[in-house]
């Protein structure tokens, strides 16, 4: 018998995630947003051709928060994530997943896949050194191209971009990441790791965000100085 009480509110902190998420006993509460008829599609799509990496949408509660199944597990936030080898691998397989479960669906349309839009471990539930479930599904989910998504993984997940972590080190999980996704081409992924910074620089500039734009440029200038040789470690 669970001791939990079922109405009983648990504010879920891990993670760079949205506001108001809760835990109630075995499930997840989440406040609706612009794009969540699109995120529910995703995910009753993902239900129905048997992606069990992602969250079951349950039902809307009284509150207006979609309802949601819970992993269990460990999310890690820290900066830099350092993830073991298999942690790196099974991440990686798990996206790979999760982007096949969404080819020639009418959610991708013309695109590749359903992008998640904000993968990396602050957003993967691990069990152990396994991925078992991703979640935050938000107002970036939609359909676009494999590359995007899982480069951003990969910054996010391979300490690309972190000084405490070593050139070497970096292309080493860059590659092991790309070898277990199934991408041949790793220096493609460095690629567009740097449009991304490029893209969210420009956007946050244009939007008045000074410091969020300073800290992309800042990351832009790392990926000049740095980019030839974490190619070179592939």
């Amino acid at each position: 018998m669970s001791l939990r009480p079922p109405t009983t509110e648990e504010v879920l902190e891990g993670g760079r995630q949205t506001e108001g998420v809760v835990r109630v006993g075995e499930t997840v509460r989440r406040p609706l947003h612009a794009h969540s008829d699109l995120v529910h599609a995703v995910l009753r799509h993902l239900e129905f051709v048997g992606f069990d990496g992602a969250p079951r949408l349950l039902r809307i509660d009284e509150q207006n928060r979609e309802v949601l199944s819970y992993f269990a597990g460990e999310v890690v936030a820290q900066s830099p994530v350092r993830l073991s080898d298999s942690r790196l691998e099974s991440a990686a397989r798990l996206i790979r997943r999760f982007h096949d479960a969404t080819v020639g669906s009418e959610l991708a349309g013309d695109d590749e896949v359903v992008c998640h839009g904000d993968l990396g471990a602050h957003h993967i539930v691990f069990d152990g050194e396994t991925a078992v479930g991703i979640i935050d599904w938000d107002d970036g989910v939609g359909p676009g191209p494999r590359l995007v998504d899982f480069a951003h993984a990969v910054w996010c997940c391979a300490d690309v971009c972190e000084d405490e972590v070593s050139i070497h080190e970096q292309s080493r999980k860059v590659r092991l990441m790309c070898h277990a996704y199934g991408w041949d081409d790793p220096a493609a992924v460095i690629d567009e790791i740097a449009a991304r910074f490029r893209r969210a620089r420009d956007h946050h500039a244009a939007s008045g965000r000074t410091k969020a734009a300073d800290i992309f440029e800042e990351s832009l200038t790392w990926m000049a100085r740095n980019g030839p040789a974490l190619k070179d470690g592939l």
